[in-house]
């Protein structure tokens, strides 16, 4: 199959480019974008319909505006649209929105199989498992049939690094638990895949005793939910996705460059590593913005290119890269098992890379780009902070 990875790419950076010069144009018929209030959100709908870039522009900035009536006009808005760029920054913007707590309406085309398979699947027990979001959480779920008694479920939300953070059991109908799905979907933009029970019991355990071993409580009941679907410790194995894809096929190419685009994907939009993964890097960033050295800006910029250089090698190192991969490993089964087979193999490329203990001679895009942004996101955070601090100076 031809890879066309390459003009993906070219038309993300074409939207990006359009949006830009649909924002001067909106700029210069007055529209204030820079206060994205609910008053601007009538002003952007009366300038849609005149130009595409415009156009591609008012639904980017809809997705700003936190409020129902930018929610309530993406949808008019989709209701007519044709075109199969703005239809996606639509359903970008809508994604904006549902992160900070508004109710957002379903896709109306999708090429996912998780809320289907709900509906269809029969197996003896099956297992469901969310996209990972910025902190490394998935929320897990277990079902098997109880005969006349609709479906037992094991409800868990768990983190990589602390273990499990919810834990819940019930006896439930699977139009319950299809609703439940669509709710997620609808609330949140993320899909239930389905995965491999056996996996996800594995998942499960291993979050259990890693609660366990931080010696938190609150979890008693676990032996006793699980005994549903076994008793004995789960067996180890490797994780589905690599059943799905070809590990030798994935890293072929130029994936390293092209992995980049996965920070465009609406689920990864709002990853940032962990604090305490990234604080030690903060720290020589401000030493390197305030030395006494003089430096010529090509010195400043490789100074600060070695830093970024550093914190992606330490990634792909002992525990931190068990867990990113991990991560990654998830979130290539899930961009698979939701229709997305370029995103896929790109974040399986990168577990990959990451579980061989270093980032290798050549850059990896994405792992480039998310240091990059979580540097940002952090200092950003510290002068917030700072600016909040009260001041104690007495002024004369």
């Amino acid at each position: 199959m031809r890879d066309n990875r390459g003009e993906i790419l070219a038309k993300s950076k074409l939207q990006e480019k359009q949006i830009q010069s649909g924002l001067e144009a909106l700029r210069r018929a007055g529209v204030a974008l820079d206060d994205p209030s609910p008053s601007l959100v009538q002003r952007l709908q009366d300038h849609f319909g005149k130009d595409p870039q415009m156009d591609l522009a008012v639904v980017f900035t809809l997705g700003r505006i936190a409020e129902a009536a930018a929610v309530e006009a993406l949808e008019k808005i989709e209701n007519d649209a044709r075109d199969k760029m703005l239809r996606k920054e639509i359903r970008r913007s809508l994604f904006k929105l549902s992160q900070k707590g508004l109710v957002v309406p379903e896709a109306r085309t999708s090429g996912s199989t998780g809320v289907t398979s709900l509906l269809k699947s029969a197996s003896d027990v099956e297992a469901y498992m969310s996209a990972v979001d910025g902190a490394g959480g998935r929320l897990l779920w277990i079902v098997k049939p109880q005969a006349g008694h609709g479906l037992q479920t094991i409800q868990a939300m768990l983190s990589d690094r602390e273990g499990l953070l919810r834990l819940g059991g019930a006896q439930i109908r699977r139009k319950e638990l299809r609703n439940m799905a669509r709710e997620i979907k609808d609330k949140h933009g993320i899909e239930m895949i389905s995965l491999p029970w056996e996996y996800a019991d594995l998942t499960l355990y291993a979050a259990y005793e890693k609660t366990k071993a931080q010696g938190r409580s609150g979890f008693e009941n676990f032996h006793e939910l699980r005994t549903v679907i076994g008793a004995g410790k789960p067996k180890q194995q490797e994780h589905p996705i690599y059943r799905r894809l070809n590990a030798h096929d994935v890293t072929g190419g130029s994936w390293r460059e092209q992995s980049r685009r996965l920070m465009d994907e609406a689920e990864l939009r709002f990853w940032f590593l962990d604090e305490d993964w990234v604080t030690p890097y903060l720290s020589q960033l401000e030493e390197a913005k305030s030395s006494r050295l003089v430096l010529n800006q090509v010195q400043k910029e490789e100074r600060l290119a070695g830093i970024v250089r550093d914190a992606v090698k330490a990634l792909c190192a002992d525990e931190i890269g068990r867990v990113l991969q991990r991560r990654m490993e998830d979130m290539a089964l899930y961009f698979l098992e939701t229709g997305r087979d370029d995103a896929a193999r790109l974040s399986l490329a990168v577990a990959i890379q990451i579980g061989a203990g270093d980032p290798g001679p050549l850059d990896i895009s994405f792992l480039t780009g998310l240091v990059q942004k979580s540097f940002g996101f952090y200092l950003s955070q510290q002068k917030t902070k700072q600016a909040d601090e009260p001041s104690f100076i007495v002024k004369p």
